[in-house]
């Protein structure tokens, strides 16, 4: 049995708060403790897990036996209940693979991490530190969830850390003597620049400085006079929860009226694995039609106030990874915008989700329709620190030092996790 970290932790440095994960194999000889289950890629850089792994002092009395950690992707294309016959819709790419214990000899040692000196102090000489890093150019982490009713393995783009030991890293194992914990990769996005000012002589009347913009105009053939729509956003990253402001105008010369006007957002999902693989969701909408715009100079300026959630959808929709348990649609967050860098960077493994806002307008007496699309972006920035919460029924929250039990649940993902480890 495993030691607990018990309350002289908070008496080191007092004040400073930490949340850790912890996860054992089923043979209880094998430990893996991580402070961070994110994996941020801003900047054409990613940033690094640190981790403890504590073995069993027995496991390593064989000199041939090492202790290795490798990062997995594991891209699954299809439902797990269709499987049939040993076909299996997934694959798996190792990112980075990395001897922990004893280093190797052309390893360039890394200092450790505050967290991770704490934590070899309270669980002893067993207890080794690790740091391992992948490319910038890894797909982040997207679960697609179908449109029917589905509780099988997760679909999409995901990721693990796993810990074990063996002679060579490509032996092939047993379960109960490997360590796994699911971790995630997410694509930041930078603050955008400050704005240039510009002269109030050269701003349009009205308009204050904005995001993304567009206009479109609609002539016709058999009468004079056009319509034309303007529409631009408050500003062009948001972050989750953020209400999407969206402004319009519209002016019509023509002689025929304006009957409804229509605004809502689409996520866009782009599986580079195939072909068709693209597919739409309206994740929110606003539509207005009892302001009828009558022809002959008749104008519109309003503003919509949209919320992009998740809801019932008919086209599978992104969420964000629940790292390694499925979720439906009603639980989860929208996936932020995933984006490729240039189309060398595409990744066969990527899952691309993009969000645009699209505004609409119907015309009455065989006038038809016109639109126009706002891209946007939806994601996590700097400011807005990326929150890692544990699905497992088995996490817990123990007060302000790590004092798990080494008993874990028998569930799909089986972390304990911690929250508030005052250091």
């Amino acid at each position: 049995m495993f030691p607990l970290l018990g309350s002289c932790i908070q008496d080191s440095l007092p004040g400073i708060a930490h949340r850790v994960f912890r996860k054992t194999a089923q043979n209880n000889k094998l430990c893996l403790y991580l402070g961070n289950r994110d994996v941020v890629v801003s900047n054409n850089s990613s940033t690094k897990i640190h981790g403890i792994v504590l073995v069993e002092p027995d496991l390593l009395r064989d000199t041939k036996k090492k202790v290795f950690g490798q990062i997995t992707l594991t891209f699954r294309y299809g439902r797990e209940d269709e499987e049939v016959m040993g076909l299996k819709f997934c694959n798996e790419a190792i990112m980075c693979l990395a001897q922990i214990y004893p280093p190797h000899e052309n390893a360039q040692r890394e200092q450790n991490t505050p967290l991770q000196e704490m934590l070899i102090q309270r669980l002893g000489s067993n207890a080794h530190a690790f740091s391992m890093e992948i490319t910038h150019l890894a797909p982040p982490s997207v679960q697609l969830v179908p449109a029917k009713e589905y509780n099988g393995a997760p679909i999409g783009t995901s990721y693990d850390i796993r810990v074990y030991i063996a002679e060579r890293a490509d032996e092939k194992l047993q379960r109960k003597n490997i360590v796994k914990m699911g971790i995630k990769v997410v694509q930041m996005a930078s603050a955008p620049p400050p704005p240039t000012p510009t002269p109030r002589s050269e701003q349009p009347k009205g308009w204050r400085q904005r995001g993304p913009q567009a206009t479109s105009e609609k002539p016709f053939l058999l009468s004079d006079g056009k319509v034309t729509l303007e529409a631009n956003l408050d500003k062009a990253i948001y972050t989750h929860g953020d209400p999407i402001h969206v402004n319009i105008s519209v002016k019509n010369t023509s002689k025929k009226a304006v009957r409804r006007i229509k605004v809502f957002i689409v996520q866009h999902v782009d599986v580079c694995m195939f072909s068709n693989g693209k597919f739409k969701n309206t994740v929110a909408s606003d539509e207005c039609a009892d302001v009828p715009i009558p022809g002959n100079g008749g104008s519109l300026e309003k503003e919509y106030l949209l919320h992009p959630i998740k809801a019932r959808t008919k086209n599978w929709i992104a969420l964000e990874d629940s790292l390694g348990s499925a979720v439906n649609k009603s639980e989860g967050t929208l996936s932020s915008t995933v984006v490729c860098v240039s189309p060398e960077d595409r990744n066969v493994f990527a899952i691309y989700v993009t969000y645009y806002v699209k505004v609409k307008l119907l015309i009455g007496a065989m006038g038809g329709q016109m639109s126009l699309k706002l891209p946007f972006t939806l994601m996590h920035t700097p400011s807005n620190t990326y929150p890692t919460e544990c699905k497992d029924a088995s996490c817990t929250s123990l007060g302000p030092c790590l004092m798990v039990d080494s008993k874990e649940a028998a569930m799909t993902s089986e972390e304990q996790c911690t929250n508030n480890l005052a250091l």
